[in-house]
């Protein structure tokens, strides 16, 4: 990828995280659903680790080839021309040196975005140890000037995903602790999904210097309140790949159950429209 095209790609998602207005990053799976963001106007894409496992047939949680998603990075970075952030979870490494190569080959990619988390579902759930994360963030930090491309850096905190703390008002003061410790060392944006009490939001926006990002739930989906509220990035998840699956599997349901097939043909998203939107 063009390196100046890069730079001018991550300054100008840089720049959407500093605006006084909410934006919504669309998450994708593959390239074609990438395209399909661009296509309806959306000014960035992010990815779904959730979607990428799912669409190979796995759940989520680190348990595909790293080297997929740098592929299907590097694919999906030529196919279209807005900014693209990547999910890479826990960094698919246990060492800092192993985590920094691996944004290394996402930044190569084509990206200008990563996202990195601080949560492990097993072998029970907990967080990263703080100094250790800080660590992480940091090292990501100085290899923005490595490469000369200012990559935006979304730290996200998992302490309302996996309940982490002994109730809610501690979970808010971890989730406040970890956020300005991972702004302070170079975050760009803290992503908390999870939260979700209005009450909790106003506080973490008061009190992290950072942008903050939320998580689309069927709780966190008005828009204007949340952009009243100071949210600045509102992040769709695995959500629009959990609703193309289940409408699969409805349509799968009623061919097997009924031996009909409207549901599949109920729209319309005709070939010919589907090859027009696919168009180079």
């Amino acid at each position: 990828m063009d390196i100046r095209k890069q730079s001018y790609l991550a300054k100008q998602f840089q720049e959407m995280h500093r605006r006084n207005k909410m934006f919504i990053l669309p998450n994708a799976w593959d390239v074609g659903s990438a395209v399909i963001y661009e296509k309806l106007n959306f000014p960035a894409v992010g990815t779904t680790s959730a979607g990428f496992a799912y669409s190979l047939g796995y759940s989520d949680g680190e348990k595909i080839d790293f080297e997929y998603i740098v592929q299907s990075i590097s694919k999906m970075t030529q196919r279209i021309s807005v900014p693209v952030s990547v999910d890479i979870e826990l960094g698919y490494a246990d060492t800092i040196d192993g985590i920094v190569e691996n944004v290394t080959k996402i930044i190569k990619a084509g990206a200008v975005g990563i996202n990195i988390e601080d949560g492990y579902s097993k072998p029970t759930p907990h967080l990263e140890n703080l100094d250790f994360q800080i660590k992480k963030i940091q090292a990501i930090s100085k290899l923005r000037e490595t490469l000369n491309i200012p990559f935006v850096i979304n730290a996200r905190t998992c302490v309302y995903f996996i309940n982490a703390g002994k109730d809610d008002e501690d979970r808010l003061s971890i989730a406040i602790e970890r956020g300005k410790a991972y702004h302070k060392s170079g975050a760009d944006c803290i992503f908390i999904p999870g939260a979700i009490e209005e009450c909790n939001i106003s506080k973490l926006v008061e009190n992290i210097p950072s942008p903050i990002n939320l998580l689309a739930t069927p709780t966190t989906n008005n828009l204007k309140k949340l952009d009243l509220l100071g949210v600045r990035r509102l992040s769709l998840g695995s959500a629009p790949v959990r609703s193309a699956y289940s409408n699969l599997i409805e349509t799968t349901k009623q061919i097997q159950d009924e031996n009909k097939i409207s549901k599949l043909l109920d729209h319309d998203f005709s070939y010919d429209i589907a090859n027009k939107l696919f168009e180079r």
